[in-house]
C-alpha cells in the first residue's frame, strides 16, 4: 500500500469516534512533559499529532510560542476552543507529521503526546520531528509501553480488525524502538522515563461504552466488525480491562503506564 492510501486511513480513524473525550484523560501526561522539556516564555513550541491540543495547551500556560498541527481538521477546532476558553492563544495548522510544511530548525522544543506514534511512515515521521528542530532543541515524546493496558488496547484492536491498524505505535514505547527511530547520532542526552496515567470509569461497561463510541480505533473496528466479531472484541476488551484495574473500591481504575522520552537534538 502507497503512503497516501495509508495517511488517508490514519486521518479517517482519528476523526472517527469523539477523541477529545477520551484524550482529556491525558492532560497529566502533557503537563509532565511540558515541565520536563522545561518550556519557557517565547519557546517556539511544535505540537505534532497534536489532537486537541493537550500538549500544545500546556506548552502554552508556560507562555511558549506554539503551533499545534494534526491530520484531522476537526480536532484542530476543538484544540482553539479549549484555548479561548481558558485565554490562551496558539495557531492550528493541518498537517502530515511525515511532511511537515516548516523550514529546517524552525522550533525550540519539539513534542508529541501518543500522537506521532500513528504516523503512517514511523522513520519518515521521526526524520522530520529531527528536521524542524533546531540543533540543542528539546524533544519530547510519549507512548504506551507495549505492556501496559493502553499497548495491549492497540493489539488487540489490530488482532480483531487489521485493516484498522495505522502506523507502528507499540515500536515508540520503548527505549530501544524509539531511539531506532530517531537516529545514531541524531540526539543526546536522551532520558527515558515510565510514568503512569489512570484511566478511570464508573464500570466495566461504562469504560467498554465509551472505547467503542469515542476512541477512534476502537470505534471505527467495532463499524467493521460483524456481530460475532463485535461480540470478541468486547469479551476481549472486557478481559483486559477488567483483570488490569486495581482492586479495594468501586469503578474502574487502570494503571495505565507509558514512556516519556526526552532528547536534545544534536549539532
Amino acid at each position: 500500500m502507497s503512503a497516501a492510501p495509508v495517511a488517508d486511513r490514519v486521518r479517517e480513524v482519528w476523526a472517527a469516534g469523539d477523541y477529545q473525550r477520551v484524550g482529556v484523560r491525558l492532560v497529566p501526561a502533557a503537563e509532565q512533559l511540558a515541565a520536563d522539556l522545561g518550556v519557557r516564555p517565547g519557546d517556539r513550541v511544535l505540537d505534532v499529532a497534536g489532537g486537541t491540543g493537550n500538549a500544545a495547551l500546556a506548552a502554552a500556560r508556560r507562555d511558549g510560542d506554539v503551533v499545534c498541527t494534526d491530520v484531522v481538521p476537526e480536532l484542530l477546532e476543538l484544540a482553539r476552543r479549549r484555548a479561548q476558553l481558558e485565554g490562551l492563544s496558539f495557531v492550528t495548522q493541518v498537517a502530515d507529521v511525515c511532511a511537515l510544511p516548516f523550514p529546517d530548525a524552525s522550533f525550540d522544543v519539539v513534542v508529541s503526546t501518543f500522537g506521532v506514534v500513528f504516523a503512517a511512515e514511523p522513520e519518515q515521521a521521526a526524520r522530520e520531528l529531527l528536521r524542524v528542530l533546531r540543533p540543542g532543541g528539546r524533544l519530547g515524546l510519549t507512548a504506551w509501553r507495549p505492556d501496559a493496558p493502553g499497548g495491549r488496547l492497540l493489539a488487540l484492536v489490530a488482532r480483531h480488525d487489521p485493516a484498522d491498524a495505522t502506523g507502528d505505535p507499540l515500536r515508540w514505547g520503548t527505549p530501544t524502538g524509539v531511539e531506532g527511530l530517531l537516529g545514531r547520532g541524531e540526539v543526546r542526552q536522551v532520558r527515558h522515563t515510565e510514568r503512569t496515567v489512570d484511566m478511570t470509569a464508573p464500570s466495566l461497561a461504562d469504560q467498554w461504552q465509551r472505547y467503542r463510541d469515542w476512541f477512534g480505533p476502537v470505534h471505527v473496528a467495532w463499524r467493521r466488525l460483524d456481530p460475532a466479531g463485535r461480540a470478541a472484541l468486547e469479551a476481549d476488551f472486557a478481559d483486559l480491562w477488567g483483570s488490569s484495574t486495581r482492586g479495594g473500591g468501586p469503578g474502574v481504575v487502570v494503571p495505565n503506564t507509558y514512556l516519556q522520552t526526552t532528547a536534545v537534538r544534536a549539532g
